[in-house]
């Protein structure tokens, strides 16, 4: 099976322009706004990305679960072979492996799908957490409580901008990683370590608040699809997947501008 990579940033004006702000000590917003300028082509991808597409339609799904009478069973269903501790563990080691499963079926995995993949369990964990759900043991029937009410609107508008603002998160990431080491050291952008733990702790920070945006688009998205057909499928998923990438987009670039000089 081959393996995607987004790549490299080319030394376009856009990537210089990324490496400036970061070397002049720029705010937070103004760097992830200027890092997805010169990563468009990339994101681009998301929206035919088997990985990706897997992740938001299960993430659809385990909400969906939530309103059957088994919500184990109807995951399983679709391949996600939770054990018999039904823990927060097994749910998300069985969401990794169906999104593997999915990539390995196109033939490609690609960076952009594990990014997705990881985000996905990272959501759920955080969710199930706030939910009081033990993390290493659990029953059958505990499981199904937990997930029982993740199809309200406020409940998978929170999942859904978990999910976003993590994955939105490890994107920039992907492309600042190697430029932001460079940058630690005297007159550099971070003089110090510490300095520099603190800008990626802001980079988080505002990739989770910058998520507020697609938070009560999520809820509405699945109250609609549910309500108008019962239910969630693959292309509709990978729909709202992209819109709401889009969305995000718009916001971070919108905060960019209002650091701008």
């Amino acid at each position: 099976m081959g393996h995607s990579l987004l790549g490299t940033l080319p030394r376009t004006k856009e990537w210089n322009d990324v490496v400036r702000l970061v070397s002049d000590g720029a705010d937070v917003a103004q760097v992830a706004g200027k890092t997805l300028v010169a990563a468009q082509k990339a994101l681009g991808t998301t929206k035919s990305d088997a990985g990706f597409g897997e992740a938001i339609y299960l993430l659809a799904q385990i909400a969906l679960a939530g309103k059957t009478k088994d919500a184990a069973a109807h995951l399983e269903s679709l391949g996600v072979d939770i054990h018999k501790d039904y823990s927060t563990a097994d749910l998300t080691t069985a969401l990794s492996a169906a999104v593997n499963r999915r990539m390995e079926a196109r033939g490609l995995r690609t960076d952009w799908g594990e990014m997705a993949r990881t985000a996905l369990v990272s959501a759920i964990t955080k969710k199930l957490a706030e939910n009081g759900e033990r993390l290493f043991t659990g029953s059958r029937q505990a499981f199904n409580a937990e997930l029982g009410g993740l199809h309200r609107e406020k409940d998978f508008g929170a999942l859904g901008r978990a999910f976003f603002g993590k994955m939105t998160k490890r994107f920039l990431n992907y492309f600042l990683t190697k430029t932001l080491g460079t940058q630690v050291g005297e007159e550099r952008g971070f003089p110090t370590r510490r300095e520099y733990r603190e800008f990626r702790k802001s980079m988080r920070t505002h990739c989770e608040e910058a998520a507020k945006i697609v938070e009560k688009f999520s809820g509405q998205w699945l109250k609609k699809q549910l309500k108008d057909h019962g239910g969630v499928s693959r292309e509709a998923a990978e729909r709202f997947g992209a819109h709401a990438i889009r969305k995000m987009q718009l916001e971070l670039a919108a905060r960019a501008g209002r650091y701008a000089n």
